[in-house]
């Protein structure tokens, strides 16, 4: 069992953090780390922006780490784009220190991603702040991260595959991600099932997709979860294939991670009730 969300931690000098405690609808992360507690999963995804605004070490130990910090040994991150609000997302990779480079001891500018087994599933973290790796081509065509995700891959072709990063390709709104088209490609095309995100701080989930973005059975799932406390953003135009959607909420998603499928089950905060609920064979 994991548990998984982004968009977390307020800043501490965020006119809602109200002493780590937040208000109606802003700062929740407190209560999410709670409701994180209760599922007892074996492994926590932290799907980017853990700590807003800028990321730096002081707003992590003075938030996060008093909130979701109680999680950080269970704890796979990756880097959101608020993380960069510190040169080279220092703040972020000297928090997480190894657990966000895969083992390597980098402290800043890191590639920040890595894979790692869980069960008989296969886990990926990628970095989907394309421009601040690699030149700024950290997500293209023959980039260092596309073809270390496509080895990646290729190692483990009868798992069942989870792929993690901060920014969705789809989202019904602005906040999708064309950047990361050749990642997403390239997972596709290796059977990934799931890829989970946040960046928009909302609730979505898509029905299995190509790489084009077209139905598929036997394509990858994509579920945002940018719910986990700081506050909310909402929807403009409905995205082509997602079957739920909700703004207005915090919460976590609750994976069962078994031998040849999951399933999922949102976790509401109690102040934004809401439920979503489902299970998938894996291709």
């Amino acid at each position: 069992m994991i548990a998984a969300a982004g968009d977390i931690a307020c800043d501490p000098d965020d006119a809602d953090f109200n002493g780590g405690l937040g208000v109606a609808g802003h700062c929740h992360m407190k209560a999410t780390a709670a409701l994180v507690q209760g599922i007892r999963p074996k492994t926590v995804l932290e799907l980017g922006d853990a700590q807003y605004n800028s990321g730096s070490s002081s707003d992590f130990l003075a938030s996060y780490d008093k909130s979701w910090g109680v999680l950080k040994t269970l704890t796979r991150p990756v880097v959101g784009n608020h993380e960069y609000g510190t040169s080279g997302a220092a703040g972020y990779f000297g928090y997480f220190k190894t657990a966000a480079t895969g083992g390597s001891s980098c402290l800043s500018n890191c590639p920040g991603y890595y894979s790692f087994n869980l069960g008989s599933w296969h886990i990926v973290a990628i970095n989907t702040e394309c421009t601040r790796i690699n030149n700024g081509v950290g997500c293209a065509v023959g980039s260092p991260q596309e073809k270390w995700l496509k080895a990646d891959l290729a190692q483990y072709p009868t798992k069942c595959t989870l792929v993690f990063g901060h920014r969705p390709r789809w989202s019904s709104n602005s906040f999708a991600s064309s950047d990361i088209a050749p990642l997403v490609n390239a997972m596709v095309a290796a059977g990934v099932d799931l890829y989970l995100a946040g960046h928009s701080h909302s609730y979505e989930r898509f029905a299995p997709m190509s790489a084009s973005g077209a139905a598929s059975s036997t394509g990858m799932t994509e579920i945002v979860v940018g719910t986990g406390g700081s506050f909310y953003s909402g929807f403009g135009t409905t995205a082509a294939n997602s079957v739920v959607r909700k703004s207005n909420i915090f919460g976590v998603l609750k994976t069962t991670l078994r031998p040849t499928s999951y399933t999922w089950s949102f976790v509401p905060d109690s102040s934004t009730p809401f439920s979503d609920s489902g299970s998938r064979n894996c291709n």
